[in-house]
């Protein structure tokens, strides 16, 4: 899978759901859950870390902070039974609305392109001025 020039290199994914303001504790207990599941079957994910970040009245949103040990360890995640299983079981009555997923990487926008092709055609891609990634 990694047969773009910088597929190898740190991936940084950050997931904002935004939470019906009824619903936090479901979202949370689902949170500790997954978390769970995703330690125990990613041994490609670096840091999974969940965070309350606002609140209105209409959402509180909630941001993942992913980290992957490049885009395979990525593709895993989006693949993972168990990650497919919780984005359902959120979206189904817990989110006000769609989650907005933005990542960080190295990436060319070529290659940028590809990946969003393989992994839905839903991913935004953050305006990095300047950084770096590291590569195992």
């Amino acid at each position: 899978m990694t047969d773009t020039p910088n597929a190898a290199a740190f991936v940084v994914l950050e997931a904002f759901e935004h939470v019906h303001p009824d619903r936090c504790a479901e979202y949370e207990a689902a949170g500790i859950e997954i978390d769970n599941k995703v330690k125990e079957t990613e041994p490609g994910m670096v840091v999974h870390a969940l965070t309350r970040v606002s609140e209105g009245p209409d959402a509180v949103v909630y941001r993942w902070l992913e980290i992957f040990d490049g885009a395979d360890a990525l593709v895993s995640h989006f693949d993972n039974p168990a990650v497919k299983a919780h984005i359902a079981k959120v979206s189904e009555s817990i989110l006000v609305k769609p989650t907005d997923l933005v990542l960080y990487t190295s990436w060319s926008d070529d290659e940028k392109a590809i990946w969003n092709a393989r992994l839905g055609g839903s991913l935004t891609f953050a305006p990095v001025r300047a950084g770096y990634y590291l590569t195992r």
